[in-house]
């Protein structure tokens, strides 16, 4: 009796070492603590991945996106510790504490993983499920939860590679060692464009005095207010008829937050009233990002100058001075036919 005693108490030494050298050899890429009066002795393994660990269509301000996760555990032991520890009383015990020597009275308890995720402050996060529960034992037994995505507003800079991190923990319990593991979700904030103007000279009023023969300079303020890098393209639309309007430079390039002066450059086809001037100005990402074009085109802005005539206005009742001109001009020609045939009189 005492040799029987003597030879159960060495295999379960010998058990015993082969658990703490088993565990020890394990490797692992995860966070241990020991927490208790008696350590854990017996490590765990978590894997966990998404299904679509990389989107690169762009994810628009507002849009809400939903990516599954696949988390696996498991005790990390060869199959005859597993045996030991689940399907012996003695075991069980060393595992889960005295209660648990008797399997029929108290059900084996479950792993619990905590889930949590964690992305830019521009985006909302959440998970359907922050919490696993897996059956132990070294198999890998696998769960999976929902991860979604929001980007509630313009911040982050178009079309650059963010990400959203997963993070998978299981806390010392019993004494099975702690764990953890993470898996990233890179996505591509979509391009926003918002681009505004200024014209100086309308400041104070409502039209621009120019001039009806000369060459006139309109300073025109450009600012990009959008979450990208832009190329901002000029155009004059519907020009009045033979005259010459140019905008300097046609395309413009605009960090974010930049602010450039463009001159509109006037000129005028003979005498006028006034005028209307139509600017389109069309935005466009200059990301190099590999998408398709439609993504990198931003909504064009339309600005309207209405210019007046600066000619001076003739005084009430006076005479203007084309007209005085015209007198002056005829006078002289009168004065030297005079003069002309006063001469042949006197021949």
């Amino acid at each position: 009796m005492i040799k029987r005693k003597i030879t159960t108490v060495a295999l379960l030494a010998i058990l015993l070492a082969a658990t703490f050298s088993s565990a020890s050899a394990m490797e692992t890429s995860l966070s241990e603590e020991s927490t208790g009066l008696i350590p854990a002795f017996v490590k765990s393994e978590i894997g966990i991945n998404a299904t679509q660990p990389q989107i690169n269509v762009p994810i628009a301000n507002s849009e809400t996106k939903t990516f599954d996760i696949n988390v696996k555990y498991r005790m990390a032991v060869g199959p005859v510790l597993n045996w030991f520890f689940l399907k012996r009383r003695i075991g069980r015990a060393l595992l889960f504490g005295p209660k648990y020597a008797f399997k029929f009275l108290t059900k084996i308890p479950s792993a619990t993983i905590n889930l949590s995720v964690e992305g830019p402050d521009w985006c909302q996060v959440a998970l359907d499920n922050s919490l696993l529960n897996f059956s132990i034992s070294n198999k890998f037994s696998t769960a999976s939860a929902k991860v979604t995505l929001t980007i509630v507003n313009s911040s982050g800079h178009a079309l650059e590679m963010n990400q959203i991190t997963v993070n998978a923990e299981f806390k010392d319990n019993w004494r099975i060692k702690g764990s953890s593991n993470s898996t990233t979700i890179s996505f591509l904030p979509a391009y926003v464009s918002s681009i505004s103007t200024n014209v100086e000279m309308l400041k104070n009023q409502t039209e621009i005095p120019i001039s009806p023969v000369n060459e006139t300079a309109i300073p025109i303020n450009i600012t990009n207010n959008g979450n990208g890098d832009t190329i901002v393209n000029i155009q004059v639309e519907n020009p009045p008829q033979n005259w010459s309007i140019s905008a300097g430079l046609e395309n413009i390039t605009l960090s974010v937050g930049e602010k450039k002066q463009i001159d509109l450059i006037v000129n005028p086809y003979g005498n006028f009233d006034n005028e209307t001037i139509k600017l389109k100005l069309t935005p466009k990402s200059n990301s190099d990002a590999d998408v398709d074009d439609k993504y990198l085109q931003g909504t064009p802005i339309y600005l309207s100058i209405t210019v007046i005539n600066n000619r001076p206005e003739k005084e009430e009742g006076g005479i203007s001075a084309e007209l005085l001109i015209i007198i002056v001009i005829a006078v002289v020609i009168l004065i030297f036919v005079l003069i002309l045939l006063f001469k042949r009189k006197q021949q």
